[in-house]
């Protein structure tokens, strides 16, 4: 029976330690101004909208803008901190140029073949402040993703059009960034 009560003080002993623990870093969490990433922007106080133009495309692939377009305006969907509205009804406006694509080869197969290319999006974005400041970031940003091609005509294509979604949702990434986060 004193076994039995041994554990169960040890044990009171340890979770007690633990609760403890866990009060002590929640206060100091709390005392350094640490917040949760997700909930403020470094934007200034009247712009709680956004509206994103479809991207001027001045390169030669066709439809860039729309995959480019899409995925941005879906980040922001996501990440919630603005509310994504039509520009008559917006606080700011996300606008910008798709100045550059690019496919680079970067392995070969043993028949010399590409096997693996790099995707490469360089665009340049305003951020206006549609409420008091006007243009608040204007800036280059350039993103990159890499794939394999497969076995077939369609199946690199399919590759292709993938890698070319997922350079455009890091772009979105890196915008958020940029204009929320501050870096």
């Amino acid at each position: 029976m004193t076994h039995t009560r041994t554990k169960e003080k040890a044990f009171l002993s340890t979770r007690k330690s633990a609760v403890s623990l866990l009060i002590l870093t929640l206060a100091l969490v709390s005392s350094c101004g640490y917040k949760f990433a997700g909930q403020e922007t470094k934007l200034p106080d009247p712009i709680k909208t956004i509206a994103v133009a479809v991207f001027v495309n001045d390169t030669k692939e066709p439809n860039l803008e729309l995959a480019v377009t899409g995925a941005i305006t879906e980040k922001f969907q996501h990440d919630g901190r603005l509310a994504v509205v039509s520009a008559q009804k917006a606080d700011s406006l996300l606008s910008g140029t798709i100045e550059k694509y690019s496919l680079e080869p970067l392995v070969y197969d043993a028949y010399n073949n590409a096997a693996k290319y790099r995707v490469r999006i360089k665009v340049k974005i305003k951020f206006e402040d549609k409420v008091g400041q006007g243009l608040l970031v204007e800036k280059a940003l350039d993103v990159q993703w890499d794939y394999l091609v497969g076995p077939s005509v369609v199946y690199a294509e399919l590759a292709r059009q993938e890698a070319v979604n997922q350079a455009a949702s890091y772009l979105g990434d890196k915008m958020i960034g940029l204009l929320l986060e501050g870096f």
